[in-house]
């Protein structure tokens, strides 16, 4: 035997042993960390001084159930945010510049920005101002401010190049943040990627509560902290316009800072449409309205929908959510009630202070998706960057715990930069999966068994190594898939079983090329070396083209593609390397080694 064999027999030995670290995890399975949930986080029943422990093939959305959904990214809503955000830098730069503002608004239903400054001979300086300042991403526009068009106004709206940008930010922001938010549910290989322009595809296999990721994945979480105004007459002079089905309240909020009662005045109705089709046009720009929830005292365990009127954004008044850094959930120890507790980075934690220290003795209200969540007093300047939001104190403690847990899940994973609607969702039950897993074995088991009878009837003692070269393919096929933590689909299984038909394949080839060396009168040892060298290219070129077709559907595929195209990938790799340095290790052991004048062939 000659050197060059031991290094083949060390290579493949090495081979089989690495397989097998990788493998046996796969086979041991998990158990759950927690025996009380479940569906949470899962630990591996191997030592912990197995190496590659964690390593291990995942089944998919089609193998053991889950939830498959398609959503698209309101991409139009993404570019009013922008340009509402972008109506305060308007202001504070031309205030920097000493340039006078009356208003600084979006015109309705559009994003086109309305300016109005208090001297008509400073229109042309806030022009130039604006346009040198914001030139690579605003331009002037004519013939959209109609009524307001005065000797004192202009407009501006984002130019198309930058809108696209937004879009493209958008629907990247919202595929980091839905992946954020999916890690929470502790699903392995979940898949979230980007489809088309706008929509993303969310596959999460295994998952155990698809009621409650429906809503978590679908909410947008835009949090706002917006100072209350309780003196404004705004509310108080609509009394003698009010429809049927709305009605004033008036209560006895607090002490402002100069010891004086304030009265909250608010409108109230069934229903929050019905308040905002009565405001609609009564509420001036220096002022909005939001909507928060309260119970109906005559229908015990329903909710009403009250008004809450707020100043106009600006940096006093008004701060969002963006700089939080963590949000956890503590439990109020005097009303025994959970809430969230919110963390802001440095420059949110000056925002706070600011907003904080200038309206002491007032009403903050903490605005989540839109609808005000509570309103608290601010009874000092808040230092530290922190801040709290309470719940809905009519459900229960277990209900409440629940909404503060998704609630914090949420705001830790950041906001989604736009509304989410759900195109498609499709929910795969674990017995259709189980039913899909028993299937995939049969065929696997059912053709596995057909091609070993075949290589054993017609290549009689060379077929056995035949099949013991297929034993190790399907080994090793299992190992580099448990390595890349690969999801295994049902397509993917197809993929493997096509593949041990391909491994069958060549090993045919190097059968009949050493049967024509022997029938030309060759020994065995040389029809063996013959054999393998000329079936060489013939199996190289036949899987070349193969691996050349599945890597066009893997970059060109998705889903299922994908799957398929990975396990056929890597099957024909194996299958090379098991017919070409498996199978040949073991003839010319038996070829050299026991000198045989005969092969069963």
């Amino acid at each position: 035997m000659n050197k060059g064999w031991y290094w083949r027999l060390l290579l493949v030995l090495a081979c089989i042993i690495l397989a097998g670290i990788y493998v046996v995890p796969t086979i041991s399975g998990t158990v759950p960390e927690d025996p009380d949930k479940p569906e949470g986080k899962r630990m591996s029943t191997l030592p912990d001084w197995w190496p590659k422990r964690d390593k291990r093939v995942s089944l998919g959305l089609d193998l053991q159930g889950g939830m498959y959904l398609i959503l698209s990214v309101d991409t139009e809503k993404a570019v009013l945010y922008s340009a509402e955000r972008m109506t305060q830098s308007l202001r504070k730069r031309l205030e920097e510049e000493d340039i006078g503002v009356t208003s600084v608004h979006m015109i309705e239903d559009t994003q086109n920005i309305a300016l109005q400054v208090e001297k008509p001979g400073d229109l042309g300086a806030a022009k130039d101002e604006i346009l040198d300042y914001f030139g690579n991403v605003l331009k002037p526009v004519t013939g959209v401010l109609s009524a307001e068009q005065t000797a004192d106004t202009f407009a501006v709206s984002f130019r198309s190049d930058h809108m696209d940008n937004i879009k493209e930010r958008a629907v990247s922001q919202a595929v980091k943040t839905l992946r954020n938010r999916v890690d929470e549910f502790n699903v392995r290989e979940p898949e979230i990627v980007k489809q088309g322009e706008n929509s993303i595809l969310i596959q999460l296999p295994g998952l155990k509560d698809p009621e409650r990721a429906l809503k978590l994945i679908g909410r947008t979480a835009q949090l706002e902290f917006r100072v209350c105004d309780d003196y404004s007459d705004i509310i108080s002079g609509l009394k003698g316009s009010l429809p049927e089905g709305i009605r004033m309240e008036r209560i006895r909020s607090h002490k402002n800072a100069k010891g004086k009662m304030v009265v909250d005045r608010y409108l109230v109705a069934q229903k929050k449409e019905q308040l905002q089709e009565f405001l609609n046009d009564r509420i001036p720009r220096s002022h909005e309205v939001a909507y928060g929830s309260l119970p109906d005292l005559k229908s015990p365990g329903k909710e009403e929908w009250r008004t809450y009127l707020l100043h106009g954004r600006s940096e006093t008044t008004w701060m969002t959510g963006d700089t939080l850094t963590d949000a956890n959930v503590q439990l109020d120890q005097q009303k025994n009630e959970p809430y969230v507790l919110l963390n802001f980075d440095a420059k949110g934690a000056g925002e706070f202070e600011e907003v904080t220290g200038n309206n002491v003795k007032e009403r903050m209200a903490i605005v989540l998706e839109g609808v005000v969540d509570s309103a608290p007093v601010i009874q000092s300047r808040i230092s530290g960057g922190r801040g709290q939001i309470t719940l809905n104190a009519m459900k229960g403690y277990n209900e409440l715990l629940k909404d503060a847990q998704d609630l914090a899940i949420v705001l830790r994973s950041g906001a989604l930069p736009a509304p989410v609607r759900i195109e498609q969702n499709r929910t795969v039950g674990p017995s259709l999966g189980a039913d899909s897993i028993g299937k995939g074995k049969m065929s696997l088991i059912v053709g596995t068994i057909l091609v070993v009878i075949f290589m054993l009837l017609y290549y009689k003692g060379t077929g056995v190594v035949n099949v013991f070269a297929l034993s190790l393919n399907v080994l090793f096929i299992f190992a580099i898939l448990a390595g890349f933590e690969a999801t295994l689909t049902l397509p993917g299984l197809a993929g493997i079983v096509l593949t041990i038909g391909m491994a069958v394949d060549a090993n045919v080839i190097i059968n009949e090329r050493v049967r024509e060396e022997l029938r030309v009168g060759k020994t065995p040892r040389a029809a063996v070396e013959g054999g393998y060298g000329k079936a060489l290219w013939t199996i190289l070129d036949a899987n070349i083209t193969t691996i050349i077709a599945g890597v066009v559907l893997l970059q060109y595929g998705s889903g299922p593609i994908r799957g398929f195209a990975v396990t056929l990938i890597v099957g024909v790799l194996c299958s090379v390397f098991t017919a070409m340095v498996c199978t040949r290790l073991v003839m010319d052991f038996i070829t050299n080694k026991f000198r045989v004048q005969r092969l069963s062939i």
